[in-house]
């Protein structure tokens, strides 16, 4: 991984160390600073697709201010065309070249779309996108419990997601020459931890 992508990634996850510590550094919330970011524009050094889950906001996870991070959240980290949009601009506009797709344990998007499988055998509405993922992970591990079955897909949803970027022309040719960086990741509530998975 290139050294900016490292640093990146270590001020990310430094945050998230004093975020469970509970040592959060203090922020620079004031009028200047805001009419600095107003008057120069924003420069994100990251994108982070996230839940909408109100127990997982980025910016707190990763003890980071405004201006920060540039995030686009979503019930269940859904990529869909509008993500994908949300991130282009991001990478082309702004420089954001790292890219966080982070998604949670105990995520009521998909027990919702667990459930609507179970009870209907389909999806709609805003877990739509989640039904093969649901559909295979209940197929091949017949005889997982809830919550392993539910662990399976949170993680598989992560890595779907993250793969779903790539179908950007410009994301991926940018991924290619290893001038962006996507990375999947998934918070623990109760540790208050963020894990890079692989």
């Amino acid at each position: 991984m290139k050294e900016e992508f490292l640093a990146i990634e270590k001020k990310l996850m430094d945050g998230n160390k004093r975020f469970i510590s509970n040592k959060l550094e203090n922020k620079d919330f004031s009028k200047k600073h805001r009419k600095d970011l107003k008057d120069n524009g924003q420069k994100p050094m990251a994108v982070v697709i996230s839940c909408s889950d109100s127990r997982v906001p980025p910016e707190i996870v990763f003890d980071l201010g405004i201006g920060d991070i540039f995030t686009v959240r979503n019930a269940g980290n859904v990529v869909d065309e509008n993500v994908i949009g949300n991130v282009e601009f991001a990478v082309s506009h702004l420089d954001a070249k790292y890219i966080l797709v982070m998604g949670h344990e105990k995520c009521g998007a998909v027990e919702e779309a667990v459930k609507g499988i179970e009870t209907y055998n389909k999806l709609e509405g805003f877990i739509k996108p989640l039904e093969n993922i649901v559909v295979e992970a209940i197929e091949h591990n017949k005889n997982f419990t809830q919550s392993e079955l539910m662990e399976v897909i949170e993680d598989k949803n992560v890595e779907l997601s993250a793969s779903k970027l790539l179908q950007s022309k410009m994301l991926r040719e940018l991924y290619e020459k290893d001038e962006i960086k996507i990375v999947k990741a998934k918070y623990f509530h109760e540790a208050g931890e963020v894990k890079i998975l692989k």
